[in-house]
């Protein structure tokens, strides 16, 4: 990738990451959302406190598919429908996409501060 992400232009502007950028991006925070999870409950100590969530991850290869497959399936739908419809980004998917990186990065800060207490026990 041999292109800047990020370039100043002219006149002050800042080139906005790509739409794929972004969407890899949450895929990227969710999987490690899954990753820490499934440690935290295998540990013993903790439980996934969404009761759904709960019910699908007592079978990991269940959580695996829920959290890793389908919303990299997911991912790439909503990428192709942007391509091929020549879709372009505006303030509402802009608004989305950074709502849920906000979420999912709290919910990693979570997630640290949960390692940090197992393993000072």
């Amino acid at each position: 990738m041999s292109e800047k992400v990020l370039e100043f232009k002219e006149y002050g502007e800042v080139r906005q990451y790509g739409f794929g950028v972004k969407l890899f991006f949450l895929y990227l925070l969710n999987i490690v959302d899954w990753f820490c999870t499934q440690t935290l409950i295998d540990s013993g100590y903790f439980q996934e406190l969404n009761p759904i969530m709960r019910a699908i991850m007592q079978y990991p290869i269940v959580g695996f598919f829920v959290k890793c497959v389908l919303p990299l399936a997911l991912s790439i739908l909503i990428w192709l429908f942007y391509k091929i419809f020549k879709l372009s980004q505006n303030r509402f998917t802009n608004f989305i996409v950074y709502s849920g990186v906000i979420i999912y990065s709290v919910v990693i800060v979570v997630h640290i501060i949960n390692f940090l207490m197992l393993y000072t026990m």
